[in-house]
């Protein structure tokens, strides 16, 4: 459950369908969007980066048709090479009308016009132009409006030109990154002066990411120089691009402090289709004879040990839950926490593995965990090893995917891939990809270059829910994002990087459950569990903490028993965020700490990517608010796995559900460190409890909830 999917409208007598969102419509599609100010890459802002792709730096290039375009769009488009382009505006209406070779044809892109941007502030979102007929055209025209003088590519190339030069960085091997929809541009100024851009996978590996530009800040200074460029005018529109699959404009409302990029019409997805075909056609293969036939034969002694322990597992979570009576919960209680070194020492007694040195930061979106990916990468010298769930393969996915591709050229690239998870996740490209995604992100990888590639059984249908990347034996991440579009710009999510003798046993892992997803199977990993923790960084110094990784395995659920041990220990609070929660027993163990005085708060998202994941998320909130848990509705997605009690700190990739604490292999790491708690505690939980909704009155729930949360909890 770590694809986006599309937030249906709630149908009245459909509770099951209920979010804790607030739409501002009827249902999430029911119309524009609501400027206003969003976190970080969940902004619905203008793709500035797209902007300086049209602009004609070379360091990017527009969406272009996937398949099939309309014919009559086809024209259209094509008309734009004429200079015949005339362009009138109504609050929120642009009208455009291209005389072309052949024929004419008239455009409309719309939007909501918002007064009340915030003081110091810039509204900005994006449009997509729509065919007119001749009525509409009538209609659309209807209303009183100005003409608009078009400024040409060459005015925008040089607004972008001047923009980019004042923000970007002058020092030596320093580069500025923009905040971008779907492309990622790094910019910097060379010693002469010349502005130099590049794609960010594709920048010099000398040039280090220091600074990140936001849409914001790239806003206010265009804003700020074309009000001196333009002194006397209010209303500006620019053709940012021309041509055949590139018809696109930026429009600056210079007085309401707004901008909208204004994209070509929308082309056929035909390719989604044959991508969905295909991937119908390799479930049996994923599935059937790999999963089951050929996992059973060369794993036989596991996949009957896994199939008895998620018998048992099923027969522990099918009961319905049993909650404390509701009231009103006693006051919390201000106290110290529990004795952390005490708490150390009981958990190495649960033969827990034991605690490794080395160093923690936390890696909070997708901003911070790529830019430093791409770098890690950029500068591997010997070997990456990544382990996820879902390599995707959307545009941003491929890109990641080319750049190590590159890579495997100089050194051994080893990629370790769910093939249920990738497989459920690779059925479409999101809107706007430059191209049709290929079917098999493993065979991409392969392609033309020396990566090597496996792809974990589903055996019984569990997975390999774990995301590791290490590189050179000496830099590990680890955390709750996959590879692919949402987890870089659309979903709130965390990773740590990690130093020290810790990255030893994550690479021992890895080549562990490398070995196990190779045909050697069980006699593979016997062997495997022999390995050495490998590790080449510097010997532990004073910097170095202890951090302890747990795991869910087969008939040892570390994360689940390590966690309900924290909440019955826990004395002063017990902050937790989680994309899902349907365990009753952890559900359970929270009221019961609320009821001794403790400080217990849970971050959710407003709308998950599982319709029934959604459902055992209103239950949960539903049980917590009634007993007292203070509840909090993050705006969006939160995919993050992050917890907190009383300093000891618990992240990873495990969710609050039954497939992640006793059915997938999954991977956290755990630290008593006061400098990674504090930053957690600041930059994360006080950070989501200032930006969300807090559930002041339990959601009401149906029948149908009910029935969705019961199948989510054997999810």
């Amino acid at each position: 459950m770590d694809r986006p999917a599309a937030v249906p409208c709630r149908a009245a007598g459909h509770p099951s369908e209920f979010q804790l969102a607030q739409p501002a419509g009827d249902c999430a599609d029911s119309g524009a969007e609501v400027v206003h100010p969003m976190p970080r890459s969940l902004s619905p802002g203008l793709p500035w980066a797209l902007a300086v792709a049209m602009a004609g730096f070379g360091a990017a290039s527009a969406p272009a048709a996937r398949a099939g375009p309309d014919p009559e769009q086809a024209a259209a488009v094509a008309a734009v090479a004429s200079p015949a382009i005339t362009a009138t505006y109504s609050d929120g209406t642009l009208v455009l009308r291209l005389s072309g070779a052949s024929r004419e044809a008239a455009l409309v892109a719309r939007w909501p016009v918002v007064e009340d941007v915030a003081d110091n502030g810039h509204g900005y979102r994006t449009a997509r132009l729509e065919l007119l007929d001749d009525d509409e055209l009538q209609e659309a025209t209807r209303a009183p409006s100005r003409t608009l003088p078009l400024q040409g590519r060459d005015e925008w190339n040089e607004v972008v030109r001047q923009v980019m030069t004042e923000l970007a960085p002058s020092g030596a091997n320093e580069a500025a990154l923009t905040l971008v929809q779907g492309e990622g541009i790094v910019f910097y100024r060379t010693p002469d002066g010349e502005l130099r851009v590049h794609r960010h996978e594709d920048k010099p590996t000398e040039r280090h990411v220091t600074r990140a530009v936001s849409e914001d800040e790239f806003a206010a200074h265009a804003d700020e120089l074309l009000h001196r460029r333009f002194p006397d005018q209010d209303l500006l529109l620019f053709q940012a691009g021309g041509g055949e699959g590139n018809l696109s404009f930026v429009f600056f409302d210079l007085a309401r402090r707004q901008s909208v990029l204004i994209a070509a019409p929308a082309d056929a997805q035909g390719s989604n289709l044959d991508n969905l075909m295909h991937t119908i056609v390799r479930v049996p293969d994923t599935l059937i004879l790999r999963g089951q036939a050929l996992g059973i034969l060369t794993r036989p002694v596991s996949s009957a040990l896994r199939l008895a322990w998620l018998a048992s597992q099923t027969v522990v979570t099918i009961a319905p839950p049993l909650r404390a009576p509701g009231g009103t919960p006693p006051p919390v209680v201000s106290r110290p926490g529990m004795d952390l070194d005490a708490w150390e020492r009981e958990l190495d007694d649960m033969d827990l593995p034991r605690r490794y040195p080395g160093a923690i930061a936390p890696l909070i979106d997708g901003e911070a965990f790529f830019t430093g990916l791409v770098q890690a990468l950029q500068d591997a010298r010997k070997s990456v090893s990544i382990r996820l769930f879902i390599f995707d393969n959307d545009d941003y996915a491929l890109r990641i995917a080319d750049l190590i591709k590159r890579r495997s050229a100089e050194v051994r690239v080893r990629v370790l891939i769910d093939a249920l998870g990738t497989l459920g996740a690779g059925q479409g490209a999101p809107a706007g990809a430059a191209t049709g995604p290929p079917v098999s992100i493993a065979h991409y990888l392969r392609a033309g270059s020396k990566v090597e590639v496996r792809e974990t059984p589903n055996t019984w249908l569990m997975s390999d829910h774990t995301k590791t990347i290490i590189v050179d034996d000496r830099l590990a991440y680890l955390g709750g994002m996959n590879i692919g579009h949402e987890y870089r710009h659309e979903w709130h999510d965390m990773m740590v990087a990690l130093t020290g003798p810790i990255v030893g046993r994550l690479q021992r892992d890895f080549d562990v459950a490398w070995a196990y997803a190779g045909l050697g199977g069980d006699l593979a990993y016997l062997q495997a569990l022999g390995l050495k923790d490998r590790f080449k960084g510097p010997p532990p110094g004073e910097r170095y903490v202890d951090l302890r990784p747990l795991y869910t395995r087969t008939l040892d659920p570390q994360v689940l028993r390590a966690q309900l041990a924290a909440m019955q220990r826990a004395e002063r609070e017990i902050w937790v965020e989680q994309p899902y929660v349907s365990d009753d027993k952890l559900v359970n163990e929270l009221i019961a700490a609320r009821g001794r005085g403790v400080d217990v708060r849970v971050v959710l998202p407003a709308s998950g990517d599982s319709r029934f994941m959604n459902s055992a998320n209103l239950l949960a909130a539903r049980a917590l608010v009634k007993r007292g848990v203070r509840v909090y509705v993050y705006p969006g997605m939160t995919h993050v796995k992050a917890a907190l009690y009383d300093g000891w700190a618990c992240v990873g990739s495990a969710n609050f559900d039954k497939l992640s604490l006793r059915v997938n292999r999954e991977t956290n790491v755990a630290t008593s460190d006061p400098v990674f708690a504090g930053r957690l505690r600041q930059e994360l939980f006080e950070a989501d409890f200032a930006r969300s909704r807090e559930l002041v009155e339990p959601p009401s729930a149906g029948w149908g909830t009910y029935i969705s949360a019961f199948v989510a909890g054997q999810l």
